[in-house]
């Protein structure tokens, strides 16, 4: 058993510093690189956001070595504190929706823009649900971490999309990008069954969720109903 412990719990240790890689490598040529260069020109709520997106990353790569190193206690102390940074990452991104939503109008992104927006709410919608189960669930760890991962995976969807940038040779780009966000999952479906022989039901039921939102999110993108409720939010007239 306390083999089988380890495992899982270097498992989550390789997880946390492959997001950081994801993220790191997405946002290199929209934010990191352009942030080196002195050309990164937006609103303090986008630096905000970055900010606690990663800050978020690297407390999801510390906690997984607290746990790995049983330190526990620690782990535990750390966590109302990863809840309100989930919070205020949720607020942050859905003010970012509105910056940059606006801003697309302005440069003439239309509909799919709009559409976007319904999807960016969605996002920092789904990410907050999963965070706030995980706090529900904190006393089943092995429910708690999975919901965490997912919670992580759902949350790095944007990064995957600006992979398009490094390969701009990929057709439909964000079908395919949302495609391999999600497929990530498929690494902690295949380790739980390696490790465990069967799927946790969280990875079935929350991950099902998750997947289902998302491909919502692809299908209905550009539909009356989104763009209805876009308009509403932008405070758009008819």
């Amino acid at each position: 058993m306390n083999s089988e412990t380890r495992v899982r719990s270097r498992f989550f240790v390789y997880m946390a510093y492959g997001f950081l890689a994801v993220a790191l490598t997405g946002f290199s040529t929209t934010f990191f690189l352009p942030l080196a260069l002195g050309s990164f020109d937006a609103p303090a709520v986008v630096h905000v956001h970055g900010l606690l997106l990663f800050g978020w990353l690297l407390l999801f790569l510390v906690q997984a070595h607290l746990i790995a190193a049983r330190r526990v206690v620690y782990h535990r102390q750390l966590g109302w504190a990863g809840a309100g940074l989930a919070a205020a990452v949720v607020i942050s991104g859905i003010a970012i929706g509105f910056f940059a939503t606006r801003r697309d109008l302005a440069a003439g992104g239309g509909d799919f823009a709009r559409g976007q927006f319904v999807n960016i709410l969605i996002e920092m919608l789904t990410f907050g649900a999963l965070v706030a189960a995980a706090v529900v669930f904190r006393h089943d760890r092995e429910t708690h971490k999975r919901l965490l991962l997912l919670a992580t995976i759902s949350v790095l969807a944007p990064a995957w999309l600006r992979f398009r940038h490094l390969l701009p040779w990929v057709p439909n780009p964000f079908v395919v990008f949302s495609i391999v966000a999600d497929a990530v999952l498929l690494l902690a479906v295949a380790q739980d069954l390696r490790v465990r022989g069967r799927v946790h039901p969280a990875y079935i039921w929350a991950g099902g969720a998750m997947v289902a939102v998302h491909v919502t999110e692809l299908l209905a993108s550009g539909s009356a109903l989104w763009l209805r409720i876009a308009r509403l939010l932008l405070g758009e007239s008819g």
